[in-house]
């Protein structure tokens, strides 16, 4: 008989961390982090937990054997400051974790995994999630490239000696979106990730759909996020109406026109991007964003996302770095010991950064005497591959400095600047005194935001400083009540188990038979 234990994801939105057990085989379906729980005791970025005993404190993690990276050792100090390592590593207990989709409330706790628990996701996962660490190193949610074992769609996979998985496309507010029919020694348990019917893949929901209506599903595990959502009354029916609505904004618009999404929304890229070919406006794009849309697809056997734009389709904004005192170029031209805010082009760029500019980086070292160290140097780096491969991206096609922000808002009507953290890009682009003419359209939901990094209301004191108007064009990356409402009514499962809502007692409206989880208590199905 399978068991189901849910850690997460029960009467809150996000946390999936679902345990299912079939004889001998024990898989985690997702293992994200708790926005809810983790905003009770820590708060972004003065106070983050460091280390899986900071989560432990606050109970956030399952205490499961043979699933943590180093479960059994314990480290023993001395009064001198010397430690010593003890203890026997535990065996490997769970068989695999099979992912839903990269957002941090699916995969947030990842990097405390074992690396040799298998991750079975798309391939499009798989790259995201590398992407996303080359930007935002995060040791709670880093899982090992290595781990990963991509499925394409219809494949199916055995799991230990009694579960097998088929994987399916689904459509969501990221790319590589999945849901999975997992099949027990006697049961079929269709787990739908996050999903909706509104995006650019509308038909691949569709398919999981119909797949679904023919396999006499027993067990029906669906998110419900929308059910206890009333947040998103500007929020528009799809993504179609998202590009028409920024269309008409942009058209009426004079000024700079100021696009804010979600990091991990690439389709809203696409939107965005046609937009700006609409309209006869330049698209700039954040260099967090530009470096997903370029790197995404490079260097991979087949398009992973299909109508990304190229980079002969914008522009990139340097965020602002300063030139460290150290310098030689600073100790070159400064004179004393006045601590003189310098900005900089390409010297100190590290990160994602330093791939996107790793052709300016390198002439300019061709062009000293040493060279030769800093290629050594670079080839002993974890992302030396990247750089010497990566995308040669004309100088022109940077913005930076004071400068590059005065030509934009010099030329306001001619550009459409896309940012994923509004505040910072305000901070950066408002002149002391001044106000900018233009409009700031809001493409992520209002107030919640699944990756939020500032709160609203610093966000709308930014926008009333810059003296923008504010403007709506959004839609939600999950499924409306009516889509679930089909969407039950066309699987007809025997049961559904709701998670990652707020309001499971909804689907019983759907006419549907509702088993409700209890947080951390098994349930024999």
């Amino acid at each position: 008989m399978a068991k189901l234990t849910f850690y997460g994801g029960v009467d809150e939105i996000g946390g999936n961390k679902i345990l299912l057990e079939e004889g001998n085989t024990k898989v985690f379906l997702d293992f994200g982090m708790s926005f809810s729980e983790e905003e009770k005791f820590f708060e972004f970025p003065l106070l983050r937990p460091t280390n899986i005993d900071d989560l432990r404190k606050i109970n956030v993690i399952p205490e499961i054997e043979g699933l943590y990276k180093n479960a059994g050792l314990k480290i023993n100090y001395l009064p001198n400051g010397d430690f010593f390592v003890e203890g026997t590593p535990e065996e490997r207990k769970i068989d695999a974790i099979i992912l839903s989709h990269g957002h941090l409330d699916h995969t947030g706790y990842l990097g405390l995994v074992r690396p040799d628990i298998p991750i079975y996701s798309s391939a499009a996962t798989k790259k995201f999630l590398k992407l996303r660490s080359d930007i935002n190193k995060n040791w709670a949610a880093e899982a090992s490239q290595e781990s990963f074992n991509t499925m394409e769609v219809d494949e199916e996979r055995q799991i230990g000696k009694d579960l097998t998985v088929r994987r399916f496309d689904v459509d969501h507010s990221i790319v590589g979106a999945s849901a999975y029919l997992i099949c027990t020694k006697n049961k079929k348990i269709a787990y739908t990730g996050d999903f909706r019917f509104h995006g650019y893949r509308k038909k691949e929901t569709e398919y999981f759909q119909n797949e679904m209506a023919k396999e006499n599903i027993d067990i029906l595990i669906s998110e419900g996020t929308r059910l206890s959502r009333t947040d998103e009354k500007k929020a528009f029916g799809t993504e179609e109406e998202v590009f028409e609505a920024a269309c008409e904004i942009t058209k009426k618009e004079k000024g700079l026109v100021i696009y804010d999404a979600s990091p991990a929304d690439i389709d809203r890229v696409k939107t965005v991007s046609r937009v700006a070919k609409e309209t006869g406006r330049e698209l700039v794009l954040d260099d967090k964003k530009a470096y997903f849309v370029l790197y995404l697809n490079h260097n991979e056997q087949k398009n992973l996302v299909e109508g990304l734009p190229e980079i002969e389709d914008f522009k990139i904004y340097l965020s602002r770095e300063k030139l460290k005192k150290t310098s030689k170029k600073f100790m070159e031209k400064i004179f004393g010991e006045d601590n003189l805010f310098v900005e900089n082009f390409i010297e100190g760029r590290s990160g994602h950064q330093k791939i996107l500019l790793s052709d300016q980086i390198v002439k300019s070292k061709k062009s000293s005497d040493d060279y030769d160290k800093f290629a050594a140097t670079v080839k002993k780096s974890q992302n030396s591959e990247d750089f010497f491969k990566a995308i040669k991206i004309p100088t022109e096609k940077f913005i930076w400095g004071p400068l590059g922000r005065q030509e934009i808002l010099s030329n306001p009507g001619k550009y459409i600047l896309y940012t994923s953290n509004g505040p910072l890009t305000l901070l950066q682009f408002v002149p002391a005194g001044k106000k900018i003419e233009g409009s700031y359209i809001y493409g992520k939901a209002e107030p919640f935001n699944e990756e939020m990094e500032f709160s609203f209301d610093i966000l709308v004191n930014w926008i009333k400083l810059a003296g923008l108007k504010m403007e709506y064009a959004h839609t939600s990356g999950h499924a409306s009540a009516d889509d679930l409402k089909k969407f039950i009514q066309a699987v007809k499962p025997k049961f559904v188990m709701p998670v990652h809502t707020e309001n499971a007692a909804m689907f019983e409206k759907f006419g549907a038979k509702v088993l409700r989880p209890e947080l951390k208590k098994i349930l024999e199905v």
